[in-house]
């Protein structure tokens, strides 16, 4: 464990009668990964130095020669990418006897980077507000408080709920006072960084003339859909109705039809009737014209 910036020495003894097959191997796992999973970074064998990883130019052996009993490394101007896991191994045939590799679990020790603040510009009276506060780097894990900037009243705590571990801080049922400059502060024993977030706050006026507006245009949406619903139903309805007047009319007379209150037995009796006293009245006609003849004969004679 050691703080960025500075030199490390990662130790590694062992004991064996050194021999001309005698070879020390360093590799390096980075983060989290699996020991499995490292690579050489360091290599002698045959009186020779190789130093095949990224970080050559700032590792060295403590030991020129390390077959002495000590193949310890040392690594300058440490940084965060140097956190990990670092094996130390060394074979010497025909020497296999007792444990041939040591493994170092090493830490990063850095101050927290510059934390972001994230959270809402604006509320409305009476609302809720949050804000988060964190940092990509800090080693420990930073501690993270929350304040306001030149505050002209002092806050209800009840009002103000904080996580230091997260970061996060959330404003409950908001007043005018709480308008302002919150700034946050990311620290642990290697140093610290800030960041800051303003809050404006809406008043209940304004809160209530948006609401207004808003119900306003929501019941006109609502009177228009329902001045548009009854002219379709109106224009369906007069369509109906043409259409059943195209099809009956209740004005159509029929030549044949019976007048009201007459039925066809007395119409019958009445047509019966009617041919029998043409009948009475057609001899008659005869006679008149034979005494006509007989008067113009007279008056010829």
């Amino acid at each position: 464990m050691q703080q960025r910036g500075l030199s490390v020495e990662l130790p590694c003894h062992y004991k064996t009668s050194v021999d001309k097959n005698f070879m020390l191997e360093w590799k390096f796992a980075p983060g989290s990964a699996s020991p499995d999973n490292a690579k050489q970074i360091l290599y002698f064998t045959n009186s020779q130095l190789y130093k095949p990883g990224s970080q050559a130019e700032r590792l060295s052996l403590l030991k020129d020669l390390p077959t002495l009993g000590d193949a310890s490394l040392r690594l300058d101007n440490v940084r965060a990418s140097d956190a990990g896991i670092y094996l130390c191994e060394v074979n010497n045939p025909p020497d296999f006897y007792g444990t041939g590799y040591g493994l170092i679990h090493f830490v990063v020790l850095m101050p927290p980077s510059t934390p972001v603040c994230k959270g809402a510009a604006y509320a409305s009276v009476g609302s809720d507000a949050s804000f988060t506060c964190s940092s990509s780097e800090g080693v420990p894990a930073p501690v993270y408080s929350w304040t306001r900037v030149d505050p002209k009243t002092t806050l209800p705590l009840s009002n103000m709920v904080k996580n230091e571990q997260t970061g996060s801080l959330l404003l409950t049922n908001i007043s005018q006072e709480f308008a302002g400059t919150y700034q946050c502060v990311a620290s642990n024993e290697y140093g610290q960084g800030t960041c800051q977030v303003s809050l404006r706050v809406t008043g209940v006026a304004q809160a209530g003339t948006i609401a207004g507006a808003v119900i306003g245009v929501l019941l006109a949406l609502l009177l228009f859909g329902a001045i548009v619903i009854y002219f379709l139903r109106y224009q369906k309805q007069r369509k109906q109705k043409k259409k059943t007047q195209s099809i009956y009319s209740g004005n159509e007379i029929r030549e044949d039809a019976t007048a009201p209150g007459i039925s066809e037995d007395s119409l019958e009796k009445r047509d019966s009737k009617s041919e029998s006293h043409l009948l009475d009245k057609s001899p008659s006609r005869p006679g008149s014209a034979s005494t006509t003849k007989s008067h113009l004969q007279n008056i010829l004679v």
